[in-house]
């Protein structure tokens, strides 16, 4: 089974005030912790979407292979939506079984939870989409079905990929419940990040 991960790092960080994904956490660009833990786990290919003209200095300690890839969204300012419509469009030209979406500034996502979504989907890939969550409310990263793509596809503006499953879809899709609050835990703004830093000296 061909699950695409698709991996949204093209935002403006416009909260956070600098670009976000060169924060360093764990001697690692922010940007680059989850897209290693991606590049161990079961997806078959991961798509790195970045705005138009990136330095892609971020890409720290990242080794280049065939497991990756990078494509540049030009319209990723728009917003999320266009972010995911790019990666998406790679996914259906690579005959993906289902697309996982994965956000490059949620530092606490691992190879094992990414694992657990691919083999529920590989159990039973009747769902729509299978989602980590916080009690019944889904949270990325989120794999999709392809009867998913045909809604992505409408995204528009900053809609992100919850969007898609808030509506009739909600209850076509499967949740794991997760005691690990952490996980969904993203890093949007000053306050974030010194929590995360906090976090790191914990782990010292």
């Amino acid at each position: 089974m061909r699950v695409i991960g698709i991996y949204l790092a093209a935002g403006e960080s416009k909260r956070m005030g600098i670009d976000k994904r060169y924060l360093p956490f764990n001697q690692v660009p922010l940007g680059s912790v989850v897209l290693k833990e991606a590049l161990l786990s079961k997806l078959e290919h991961i798509v790195v979407i970045t705005r138009k003209d990136d330095s892609l200095d971020w890409l720290q300690r990242i080794s280049f292979s065939s497991k990756w890839s990078l494509m540049e969204c030009e319209h990723a300012t728009e917003g999320q939506g266009s972010s995911i419509q790019c990666g998406l469009k790679r996914a259906v030209e690579s005959n993906a079984d289902a697309a996982m979406i994965l956000l490059a500034d949620q530092p606490f996502v691992t190879t094992e939870v990414i694992n657990t979504l691919i083999e529920s989907y590989q159990q039973d890939p009747d769902y729509y989409y299978i989602a980590a969550g916080n009690g019944q409310i889904p949270m990325p990263p989120i794999l999709f079905s392809p009867a998913c793509f045909p809604y992505l596809h409408q995204l528009t503006g900053d809609q992100g990929a919850r969007y898609v499953i808030r509506g009739e879809l909600f209850n076509k899709g499967k949740i794991i419940d997760s005691q690990k609050a952490l996980i969904f835990f993203d890093v949007d703004t000053q306050e974030d990040y010194s929590y995360l830093q906090s976090k790191e000296q914990l782990n010292d």
